[in-house]
């Protein structure tokens, strides 16, 4: 019985048959909801996308690959992953099912040639990555994990923090 009262109590101003005028100029007393977005310089990183390490588009295919990079050095098959690698002196590239599944980039090919995503030079050795990646999406005990989109940048290091390589990979197909 007691939960029929209070049920009727609560419902009851819905029932009011008096109508509730309200004033006109009440309305433009009201205060204004204004949404907004937190942003800072560290989370507005100089690389908003993922889309290329040393010059090879993630997803181009194998024969976009050919014509951008010339004919590899080695071709190795790797059971593990279904890929096919193409070893070039400054990069190895994954290719899977006629596309470019993953790059990866070795430390002694980033000092020889340089570090390239999207055209931008990073130096993980100097440690100037966040300023050009912004923070980590996630940090992994052999490396950083950066996330754009669902693409990701693995920046992988030793436990001295040592830089030990990078990957660029679709983080869905992983």
């Amino acid at each position: 019985m007691n939960i029929i009262i209070l049920l009727f109590s609560l419902l009851s101003p819905y029932f009011d048959a008096s109508p509730q005028l309200t004033p006109i100029s009440t309305f433009s007393d009201q205060p204004k909801t204004v949404l907004t977005f937190e942003h800072s310089s560290e989370t507005s990183p100089a690389i908003n996308r993922f889309d290329s390490l040393q010059g090879v588009a993630l997803y181009a295919t194998k024969e976009e690959l050919l014509l951008a990079k010339g004919n590899p050095l080695a071709v190795t098959n790797d059971p593990l992953q279904g890929t096919e690698e193409y070893q070039y002196a400054d990069v190895t590239v994954g290719v899977g099912e006629g596309f470019v599944l993953y790059v990866h980039v070795s430390p002694s090919q980033a000092q020889q040639f340089g570090l390239q995503v999207n055209g931008v030079g990073i130096d993980p050795m100097k440690d100037n990555v966040q300023s050009t990646l912004g923070k980590p999406y996630f940090i992994a005990e052999d490396g950083d994990v950066y996330m754009r989109g669902n693409n990701a940048l693995k920046i992988y290091r030793n436990l001295a923090g040592e830089f030990e390589g990078i990957d660029l990979f679709d983080s869905i197909s992983s």
